[in-house]
């Protein structure tokens, strides 16, 4: 998981950015953890793009687990769906990919607040990119 992980922060410095932490990746399954501070939040609440980033970034790492160090993934179609609003404390977002074909890749994830409440759902396509 290390190399994985070095890999993605070394080509994409927005994880560092938004404060996403890599927890689990491999085998079509991916997880990512933040921390809300004031600086994620829109009128007291965390902005949905930081939710729609967890979701992004959890199901790209789940496609990408399976054809690293090969190829890259993209995502050409993200949907969100909103549940509950989140003011502060962690989120953890879960992704696994559903379907591996040989260029698109389909993939589904699930946010959770610290309270083990569901807030978001999320689906995402990935095109391979070798």
């Amino acid at each position: 998981m290390e190399e994985i992980k070095k890999h993605l922060y070394s080509r994409i410095p927005f994880y560092t950015t938004l404060g996403l932490e890599l927890l689990e990746i491999g085998n079509g399954r991916a997880s990512f953890e933040i921390n809300i501070n004031q600086h994620l939040t829109q009128n007291g609440m965390v902005h949905g793009g930081v939710i729609a980033s967890l979701i992004d970034s959890s199901c790209a790492c789940a496609a990408f687990s399976l054809i690293f160090p090969e190829g890259y993934v993209t995502t050409i179609n993200l949907q969100v769906e909103f549940l509950k609003p989140v003011s502060n404390g962690k989120l953890l977002g879960k992704a696994k990919c559903i379907k591996a074909g040989k260029n698109i890749f389909f993939c589904k994830a699930k946010v959770w607040n610290e309270n083990n409440n569901l807030i978001s759902t999320g689906s995402s396509q990935l095109l391979r990119i070798s």
